[in-house]
C-alpha cells in the first residue's frame, strides 16, 4: 500500500469510527440513557477506557446495552488495530514512496468538512433519527422495558422495572390520575430515580424514563403494562 493510499485510508477509517460512534450513541440513547450518558458509553466501549464502576452498573443493569458494549468493544478493537497498521505503513512510506501533495491536501479538506458536517446540529439530528428509526424496524422489542424478577409468592411477584420507554397510557400522569392500583392491579413500592430513592411512594408521583420502579403485581400485569416478556 502506497503513501497517498494509506493517508486516503486513515481519513477514512476516522470518518467510519465517527459514524460508528453516532450509530451506537442513538443505540445507547434508545435503551434509556441520557444523550450525554449514552455517548459516554458510545466512547468507552469504542475506546475501552473511562468505563468507571459507577457507570458501568447503567450497562450492567441491561442484556440489550450488554449486548451493544460487546459489539463496540469488538469495533473498537478492530479500528484500533486497522488505525495502527495504517499508521506503520504511512511512516514506513513516508520515507520511499514519492508524496503527492495534492492528494494530502484533498484529503485534508474532505477530513475538515466531515468534521464541519458532524458539527452540524441539523445533521446529527437528521442522522440520528434516520438511524432510530432503522434501529426501530429492525428490532423489534430490543427497547422495551427491562425487567428483573427479584421474588415470586405463587401467582405474584415482585420485580424491578429499568423503565427505558414509558409506556403512552401511563406518560406524564400521577398515579392518581391514572388511579393505578385499581386500573393496572399492581402496586409501586419504591422508585430510584437518579440517586434519589422515594421508598414512600405517594398518589402525586409520577414514574418516569430512566426510572427503576420495584413493582408487586401479577407477571401478566407488569408484562402487558410495560411490554417485557419476563
Amino acid at each position: 500500500m502506497g503513501f497517498n493510499l494509506s493517508l486516503v485510508s486513515f481519513f477514512v477509517l476516522i470518518i467510519a469510527y465517527l459514524i460508528v460512534a453516532e450509530i451506537f450513541t442513538v443505540l445507547f440513547r434508545l435503551t434509556g440513557l441520557r444523550e450525554d450518558k449514552a455517548r459516554f458509553q458510545a466512547i468507552s466501549c469504542m475506546t475501552n477506557s473511562g468505563f468507571t464502576t459507577k457507570e458501568s452498573e447503567l450497562i450492567l443493569n441491561s442484556v440489550t446495552r450488554r449486548r451493544l458494549a460487546r459489539i463496540m468493544m469488538i469495533f473498537g478493537y478492530l479500528f484500533a488495530v486497522t488505525g495502527v497498521s495504517i499508521l506503520v505503513n504511512l511512516f514506513i512510506r513516508s520515507s520511499g514512496d514519492q508524496i503527492n501533495w495534492w492528494t494530502l491536501v484533498y484529503s485534508l479538506i474532505f477530513l475538515i468538512v466531515i468534521l464541519v458536517l458532524t458539527r452540524s446540529k441539523w445533521i446529527v439530528r437528521k442522522f440520528d433519527k434516520l438511524v432510530e428509526s432503522l434501529a426501530k424496524n429492525k428490532t423489534k422489542g430490543a427497547f422495551y422495558n427491562n425487567v428483573r424478577i427479584l421474588e415470586m409468592f405463587h401467582d405474584k411477584l415482585i420485580a424491578e422495572i429499568f423503565v427505558t420507554h414509558i409506556p403512552c397510557e401511563i406518560k406524564g400522569k400521577t398515579l392518581l390520575e391514572m388511579n393505578f392500583r385499581h386500573t393496572y392491579k399492581l402496586n409501586v413500592l419504591l422508585i430510584k430515580r437518579g440517586n434519589t430513592i422515594m421508598d414512600h411512594v405517594v398518589a402525586a408521583d409520577e414514574i418516569k424514563q430512566g426510572d427503576r420502579v420495584l413493582i408487586y403485581g401479577s407477571k401478566d400485569n407488569i408484562m402487558e403494562l410495560f411490554k417485557d416478556n419476563i
